[in-house]
């Protein structure tokens, strides 16, 4: 894994929790900055993914194998999942999904660094 962007995607879900709870708490609909943060979120969640999974397939493994390839999995997942429901429900609830999302993500990532560190890689 790239442990600067981890670091990255885990600063950048943190502040998109942030403003997505500070829209949720003013009953605001999600703006359109918010979405095109997800997207490169979400495209730097999949990138994190890629050299991950290649990592793997080149023969690293972390101790917990299982449970890292479910974090991963379940990673690029989670936010596109929680943007549509956001999109999809405009109002205060859209938004506070967004934001459980976002800090669901950082903590996945976090977890994931924490099960390859254990690899020594």
């Amino acid at each position: 894994m790239i442990d600067a962007l981890a670091n990255g995607i885990i600063g950048a879900a943190l502040v998109l929790a942030v403003v997505t709870g500070l829209f949720a708490y003013l009953r605001r609909p999600t703006p359109q900055v918010v979405g095109a943060a997800a997207l490169v979120l979400a495209v730097a969640v999949v990138v994190q993914a890629v050299v991950a999974a290649a990592m793997l397939i080149g023969g690293e493994r972390p101790p917990e194998q299982g449970t890292f390839i479910g974090y991963l999995f379940f990673s690029v997942l989670v936010l596109p999942a929680a943007f549509a429901w956001a999109r999809a429900e405009p109002g205060r609830w859209g938004n506070g999904v967004l934001a459980v999302g976002c800090l669901t993500l950082s903590v996945m990532i976090v977890r994931l660094q924490q099960l390859w560190d254990m690899t020594g890689g």
